[in-house]
């Protein structure tokens, strides 16, 4: 054992040759020293213990904060969904209904109806600056 450690300490008390009365103090502070190393022991458990469940708390709501997000994203992305959803089906039944085709396909492909004259405008180009 090295010289200055507890072990040290302890030992050289035990191997006093000392008489009666001697013998009884050696033997209360090797119990007060004893009993202070166990409670010193016993707090570091403690402090590890606490330790290890404050980590554990932090990660799971570390966690559950991360899932919460998901779960919002996810919620909004299928609102997003069902809205697209109601407007594809209305443009569906549109697509069926003949009275809103025939003015659809006509302006989209410049077709005319007979008697009815189509008029294309252009608009100019914007002149270039500095001309």
């Amino acid at each position: 054992m090295r010289r200055g450690s507890l072990g040290f300490k302890i030992s050289r008390l035990a191997n006093k040759p000392l008489g009666r009365a001697a013998r009884k103090k050696r033997e209360r502070t090797m119990v007060r020293v004893m009993s202070t190393a166990g409670r010193l022991v016993g707090l570091a458990a403690v402090l590890l213990v606490v330790a290890s469940f404050t980590g554990q708390a932090w990660r799971v709501g570390y966690q559950n904060y991360q899932l919460h997000k998901q779960i919002d994203a996810v919620e909004d992305q299928n609102q997003q969904l069902g809205a697209s959803s109601v407007k594809l089906r209305r443009d569906i039944i549109l697509s069926r209904d003949p009275e809103y085709l025939v003015p659809l396909i006509h302006e989209q492909l410049g077709l005319t109806k007979p008697h009815e004259v189509f008029i294309q405008i252009a608009t100019p180009a914007p002149a270039a600056p500095g001309s």
